[in-house]
């Protein structure tokens, strides 16, 4: 399955790219991705993807420190809602657990945890993708660097990490120390900052603990209805293509960065056909359009991608064993159960 992120984990690369003289329109065709996905933050794209684009920026830019940089345009704001439930939690320890615990609204391609050490006394908050996806070096940072900068917001501006932890065995530059404002250790055996008892224990003000609550119902709700698996993420985008005939399995791979083989090889995965979940879509489409007395035949039709009212008329006898017109006059007569009832198969 492909797993996916939010487009708000690119805030800031057009910026940057532009300010390194770089040209972000050709970096993001490269990788298949749109301008306008980018400037839409609740919209998603494969994580590899993301991961891929931002090494390749800094490879093209020759900048060692891209992600780094890139994460100078971020912080806890980037997580959406999930910024919200950390903000009214009584403590940054408790704001950092609620994160690590909402994050899968932002992504399911990522895993993180906060971990205790007694023999130190400290804390670990630790990254890493999940498995299958590649652990490249300019990523790897720019997570590092999100947290670092989260964790100025809940702590505040005086924030400095303990210690940072790179699996790396070596510098990629020499901006650590200036970016995290505390020693840098590379062979280790995870990408982690070191947190302290303080830094954990320090209270959040103006927390709301009915705010707080509401908005874990939020994340809950929202997660239900809009979640990041690529099922959801084809349905979507089906919707959005269909009125303007361009719903194919070929259209949807490039929405999503992805080749078309690629595509139906992780659709088949999850048991799914393209060509059976669009007829879904349309057989329900078409009842609720039918529902409504003063939408024309033909542009019904064409909301629905046909290019031809045949192939509408066809589909609809199929679907429901009726032409478009018997099916409205049962939907908007009293005999709806009479509808429900139409056999779906086609009729003799």
């Amino acid at each position: 399955m492909t797993q996916l992120i939010r487009t708000a984990s690119l805030t800031g690369f057009y910026e940057l790219v532009t300010r390194l003289n770089g040209n972000p329109e050709a970096l993001l065709s490269r990788f298949n991705i749109e301008t306008d996905k980018v400037k839409h933050l609740e919209r998603v794209l494969p994580i590899g993807t993301a991961i891929e684009l931002i090494e390749e920026a800094s490879r093209q830019l020759d900048c060692p420190d891209f992600g780094l940089r890139m994460a100078q345009y971020q912080g806890l704001m980037v997580f959406g809602p999930v910024a919200a439930i950390a903000l009214n939690t009584p403590t940054v320890e408790c704001a950092l657990r609620a994160t690590i615990n909402t994050l899968h609204y932002f992504t399911q391609g990522l895993r993180t945890g906060l971990d205790y050490d007694s023999a130190s006394n400290n804390s670990r908050l630790w990254f890493e993708p999940t498995e299958g996806l590649p652990a490249l070096r300019q990523y790897q940072e720019l997570m590092l660097g999100v947290a670092h900068m989260t964790l100025k917001m809940l702590y505040g501006e005086d924030f400095r990490p303990q210690a940072i932890l790179l699996k790396a065995d070596s510098a990629l530059h020499d901006k650590y120390q200036d970016f995290f404002g505390a020693p840098v250790y590379f062979s280790q055996d995870c990408d982690a900052l070191v947190l302290s008892a303080q830094h954990l224990e320090q209270k959040i003000s103006h927390n709301d603990p009915q705010l707080l609550e509401f908005l874990n119902q939020y994340i809950r709700e929202a997660v239900a209805d809009e979640p990041t698996e690529l099922r959801h993420q084809v349905e979507m985008l089906i919707h959005r293509l269909m009125p303007i005939q361009r719903c194919s399995l070929q259209e949807i791979a490039n929405q999503l960065g992805l080749h078309k083989r690629t595509l139906q090889r992780r659709l088949s995965q999850s048991e799914v056909i393209f060509e059976d979940l669009l007829d879904s879509i349309r057989r329900k489409r078409t009842a609720s359009y039918l529902s409504e007395p003063n939408i024309p035949m033909t542009q019904i039709a064409a909301l629905l991608g046909y290019r031809e009212q045949s192939s509408f008329n066809r589909a609809c006898r199929r679907w429901f064993g009726a032409t478009p017109l018997q099916v409205r006059r049962r939907l908007l007569g009293t005999a709806t159960a009479e509808y429900r009832s139409v056999p779906e198969t086609e009729p003799s």
